[in-house]
């Protein structure tokens, strides 16, 4: 059912919106491409562990392998994208430019047989541009001499976060048509390992050893559970009837993530920033109760 996928979305909106928020304070500490690349480790081990724990059935299948390596590769250069638009520009910015890949992945969807009705493309389109709302509202504010407010880093973290959209939109559309082959827990285990493997190798290019001190860890494990959570949630939803919903709710996230910007981080939050969260919420309340 519609409601089912869309509520799995919103589930991983909801994880999503806590570790990116919190993702801003590890890539501060130690640098994105090491907090990253302990969050891919540590997703691994436990989606393994989950893996030889419950005795699930894995399915070996050649000829789509590739779905699974682009799946990999699309959402850690996605989530790298993702983690330096929120540490080095204002989170209010990056995260709802980055929660509008549905712009590119529901339209694609109906290429390949989606039919979705007159009410759920209003909702898809309120949805879509709510987040945009909110990102036009932020680049008009006044961020006084704080850093991240700067013209040229705000440029360049709307860039980053553009491009992230772009590829998460890529990933959730292999890892759509991985899951039919492979199953859940395989799709997601080899999305951990292939990210870790490809962020290891730049490592071993630059010559240079990711340095994540022990302190950084908690912080490292939390992101990582969250994180591995929402797409639990999002692959879930994929799996259900009508699962391209899926991914337009869990682009919700960013809502999250803005309210506890605006609690913990005092980013400036104006009156058309809320109007874009209330569109979002709005577009998501359809899409759950429709269908």
């Amino acid at each position: 059912m519609i409601a089912g996928s869309a509520l799995m979305g919103a589930g991983a909106a909801a994880s999503w919106g806590v570790g990116d928020f919190t993702a801003r304070f590890l890539g501060r500490a130690i640098g994105v491409p090491q907090g990253l690349f302990g969050m891919m480790l540590v997703g691994s081990l436990a989606v393994g562990l989950y893996i030889v724990v419950s005795g699930e059935t894995l399915v070996w299948e050649l000829s789509g392998l590739w779905l699974l390596a682009l799946n990999g590769v699309a959402t850690m250069l996605a989530t790298l994208m993702l983690f330096e638009a929120l540490t080095r520009g204002p989170v209010s910015l990056g995260s709802p430019m980055v929660s509008s890949y549905p712009a590119f992945a529901v339209p694609i969807t109906v290429v390949f047989g989606a039919r979705p009705e007159i009410i759920h493309w209003i909702a898809m389109a309120a949805t879509i541009g709510g987040v945009w709302l909110v990102a036009l509202a932020v680049s008009r504010v006044d961020g006084g001499d704080k850093p991240e407010y700067a013209p040229a880093v705000i440029r360049r973290a709307a860039l980053m976060a553009l491009g992230s959209a772009v590829l998460f939109a890529v990933a959730l559309l292999a890892a759509d048509e991985a899951i039919e082959r492979y199953g859940l827990p395989l799709t997601l285990l080899s999305g951990r390992i292939v990210g870790a493997v490809v962020l290891g190798a730049g490592f071993l290019v630059m010559r240079k050893l990711p340095h994540m001190p022990l302190r950084a860890w908690p912080l490292i494990l939390f992101i990582a559970l969250v994180d591995t959570l929402g797409y639990v949630f999002v692959y879930a939803g994929l799996a259900l009837e009508n699962g391209e919903f899926a991914i337009v709710t869990s682009s919700a996230y960013s809502v999250v993530t803005i309210i506890l910007a605006r609690i913990f981080l005092r980013e400036p939050v104006v009156p058309l920033q809320w109007l874009g969260v209330a569109i979002v919420i709005a577009g998501i309340g359809t899409l759950s109760a429709t269908g």
